[in-house]
């Protein structure tokens, strides 16, 4: 077949319904929305493929949608916004220039503790901030940082821009943005994209009761914290964009440009297995420069523990790589006019206008922090992702799946900068916990071969992968054909805890002859009425796919006695 053949070849236009009968077909019985249609955590469900019929809006409507994303962006690339570690201010100086130099374009100032500056540092720093954009992040009100301004001319000040996040109302040049609209805290409290998008906008109609909407609008700034969930965290910076919009026309008023700056999100970061932090990171980011924003952050795979100036140096060339090679910074809004991302953009919008509505019904952001209605609302949300990490329906590779027991826990040095980090719910902690309580209990543990191990292999690496993630090696046994067999294996080896493994055929066989003289549990489930039954044989439990981890692996960990 030629090239100039392959191009007049004509491929039949095929409908969604067509397409979902191949599907159904393809499932063999499998209940069609269960398997391929997704529930999200805001009860938003994703279809497996998208039209344009479905996107509920006419094409108009979807043209207006887009371009409200791309007329809220300052430009079509985005500001590499790394944070910079030093302990003092000439070593913050040089730092700075290095990053600059290696591709940081911000300069990124987070210390835990104010640092003593010198006219010549000042007037250094000056000569940066005019030709480099500033994100301050400051600890205490009147940090001696901010009398680099006073060194500034008239026409040098109006060159500064950037953004100062600060408990109270600081001083500085007009272009720098000083009202931070934060969405972390909620984030990190568990929050969903509901509830981010809701109080953003909750935040803002309470910062306008104390000024005019042109003022309040100048000095605005977002932060939002990206996670993996690679879509929607897209869809969740573009909604916001068109909710500033629509929030700007519920006020009369023309929604000038807001600066959005994102960093990856430490809810899904773990300490366990840190470096895929990295593959997190990666997909965050990823997310966040297709949304649109105007700068960004990642933070280092080994953020919860001790950084070092090598993970810095990879987290600012996960930035790079995108940028350099994906090309994405030339175009304004690259997700613009996917079925499926404008589709979830529109969801998003509405159901987080309809949830800012709610608060504002019930007082307003302050009177719903202060009531606790709010905190209960995000907490209902939280316990049901931490269900769906304990039951392995979300996988944190390294922590709830794949773990590698052998892998030390360190200990948190989040320093005083980072303290809003140090409560963020995450979901990885329960199974830190775990791993940490496994270092402190010996507990000599088998998976018992009922089968040879060919016919039982899935099941034993089941086990041994559900035992992994309290940091719990157990050793493999090898067939053993006869309750007796199983007895004396587990007298030989002072055995604390067992698994048995093998058809329900199998286990039906052995288990009336075993005598109970260790916990032991079974692979697969097995019906309540067996389970009785065999409870006097020592057959505690059963571990099968989607049992609750954290309660079970705690059970067997009491069953060890105190390390040495």
């Amino acid at each position: 077949m030629t090239i100039e053949s392959m191009k007049n070849i004509q491929f039949p236009e095929r409908t969604y319904d067509e397409w979902k009968q191949a599907a159904v077909a393809a499932l063999k019985g499998k209940d069609f929305d269960k398997v391929m249609k997704t529930r999200t955590i805001e009860d938003i469900t994703l279809e497996p493929l998208y039209t344009e019929s479905m996107l509920e809006r006419t094409v108009s409507d979807v043209n207006a949608q887009t371009a409200a994303v791309q007329s809220g962006k300052f430009q079509s690339s985005w500001i590499v916004a790394q944070e910079i570690a030093a302990e003092d201010a000439e070593m913050f100086l040089t730092v700075t220039k290095e990053d600059l130099a290696r591709g940081n374009e911000a300069i990124v100032y987070t210390s835990a503790h104010p640092f003593d500056w010198t006219e010549v540092q000042l007037e250094e720093l000056a000569a940066l901030i005019v030709r480099y954009p500033i994100y301050f992040k400051l600890i205490e009100e009147q940090d001696p940082i901010l009398r680099v301004f006073e060194l500034l001319t008239t026409e040098q000040q109006d060159e500064v821009q950037g953004v100062i996040f600060a408990a109270e109302a600081v001083k500085a040049p007009a272009k720098v943005r000083t009202e931070l609209i934060d969405t972390l805290p909620t984030h990190n409290a568990g929050g969903t994209i509901i509830h981010e998008l809701g109080v953003a906008l909750s935040m803002m109609a309470e910062s306008l009761k104390e000024q005019t909407f042109e003022q309040a609008a100048s000095k605005f700034w977002v932060r939002f914290a990206v996670d993996t969930h690679f879509f929607q965290e897209i869809a969740k910076i573009r909604a916001f964009r068109i909710l500033w919009q629509a929030f700007g026309t519920a006020y009369g008023e023309q929604a000038p440009r807001i600066p959005v700056f994102t960093e990856t999100s430490v809810r899904s970061y773990s300490k366990l297995d840190p470096y895929v932090n990295l593959l997190r990171a990666g997909n965050a980011t990823f997310s966040a420069v297709l949304a649109g924003t105007d700068g960004h952050t990642v933070h280092p795979h080994d953020f919860l523990t001790v950084p070092t100036a090598s993970s810095r140096r990879i987290a600012r060339n996960v930035q790079l790589v995108i940028k350099e090679e994906s090309h994405v910074s030339h175009v304004t809004d690259a997700a613009g006019g996917s079925y499926f991302i404008e589709s979830l953009t529109r969801q998003y919008v509405d159901a987080a206008w309809n949830y800012f509505c709610e608060i504002q019904e019930a007082g307003g952001y302050s009177e719903v922090k202060r009531t606790g209605w709010l905190t209960d609302d995000i907490q209902a949300k939280w316990l049901e992702r931490e269900q769906q990490a304990t039951k392995r329906k979300t996988s944190l590779i390294g922590t709830n799946v794949y773990a590698n027991p052998q892998e030390p826990v360190k200990d948190s040095k989040i320093d005083a900068a980072h303290l809003e980090y140090m409560t963020a719910k995450r979901l990885s902690t329960p199974f830190e916990k775990l791993r940490a309580k496994s270092r402190e209990t010996s507990i000599k543990s088998a998976i018992i071969l009922l089968e040879p191990l060919k016919a039982v292999k899935p099941q034993a690496d089941f086990v041994s992968g559900f035992l992994s993630v309290a940091g719990i090696e157990p050793e493999i046994s090898p067939y053993l054909s006869s309750a007796d067999e199983v007895n004396r294996f587990i007298r030989s080896e002072e055995l604390d805890y067992a698994v048995l493994c093998g058809s329900q055929d199998t286990l039906a066989k052995i288990v009336p002859g075993l005598k109970p003289q260790t916990a032991i549990d079974v692979a697969g489930k097995v019906d309540a009425e067996t389970m009785a039954n065999w409870e006097a044989n020592g057959i505690r439990d059963c571990l099968y796919a989607g049992k609750p981890l954290i309660a079970k692996l705690k059970d067997v960990l009491s069953l060890g006695k105190e390390a040495l």
